[in-house]
């Protein structure tokens, strides 16, 4: 199983051409969480493909391998970032990836991971997909964790300004939080990158920062939600925004600075990750 998107969309794209697709079903839910709605498509599903055309693989060993035999005598640790909205049978995924960042960041940003040594509900078959590949390398030093936490998280790194709100305006998601100095979480909200606007997107930081934000407004505007752990008010917080659709939403300027931890936008999510691990 892989995070799907345009792989899927090519997938599709050969049953509308008259070809067949066979899957094995360990894979399927790259396409959908319910194997009757993968079969309702017009996939083939099967217990195992003998020579595939296509492997699937989020963590690719080959390049780790060989960048091993450049830098040798490590001792690795195995820190993975994907994002996985959860599923539950009759259940909104939006519900369920609600329910999911509520309780991930109960103990703030730094704390929102999966260790090695601890079960992850079947609910998320793409956390356990990466739990399965790493263990069957035999990797015992691990932890995965969601890419908007540590987008956010890396965000503020060598901020001094607190509390900030840091956000991450990904491709699919983007996703929102006020965080203290320990790096707490005292309130968030998650929405559609392509259902907000500019004037929308302020809306909501701004209910964020005062503490008024709702998770039925954010859920009726076809968001994920939102939730404040405990009541605060706020006014002028620093806003530290990554993500490669930024730009499609907000500007540079006054308190809203476009973050780019050790210079480089693009490795905000790498920088989160070692954040939660103490190594930076």
């Amino acid at each position: 199983m892989i995070g799907g998107g345009p792989i899927v969309s090519a997938l599709k794209n050969h049953l509308k051409k008259g070809f067949s697709v066979f899957v094995e079903k360990k894979a399927a839910k790259t396409i959908r969480d319910d194997l009757s709605e993968v079969a309702d498509l017009g996939f083939n599903l099967v217990e195992a493909v003998e020579n595939p055309d296509i492997f699937l693989s989020e963590i690719d060993f080959n390049l780790i391998d060989t960048l091993l035999k450049i830098y040798d005598n490590y001792d690795l640790e195995y820190h993975v970032a994907v994002q996985d909205h959860g599923y539950i049978q009759g259940q909104s995924d939006r519900v369920t990836r609600m329910n999911f960042l509520e309780d991930f960041l109960k103990d703030g940003l730094k704390n929102a991971f999966f260790p090695s040594n601890h079960e992850i509900p079947n609910t998320f078959s793409r956390f356990n997909s990466i739990y399965n590949e790493l263990v069957k390398k035999g990797i015992e030093n691990f932890s995965i964790t969601d890419t908007a936490i540590i987008a956010a998280l890396g965000a503020v790194y060598n901020n001094e300004k607190w509390p900030a709100v840091t956000v991450d305006i990904g491709n699919g998601h983007t996703f929102a939080c006020l965080v203290d100095k320990d790096y707490k979480v005292l309130g968030f909200f998650e929405h559609h990158t392509k259902m907000l606007t500019p004037e929308k997107f302020k809306y909501f930081i701004d209910k964020l920062i005062e503490g008024s934000i709702t998770n039925k407004e954010v859920y009726d505007d076809k968001g994920h939600g939102a939730k404040i752990f405990k009541p605060y008010s706020y006014k002028n917080l620093p806003i530290l925004v990554t993500g490669p659709q930024r730009r499609s939403l907000v500007n540079e300027g006054g308190n809203i600075v476009f973050a780019s931890p050790l210079g480089d936008m693009m490795i905000t999510g790498p920088v989160g990750i070692f954040m939660q691990q103490n190594l930076l």
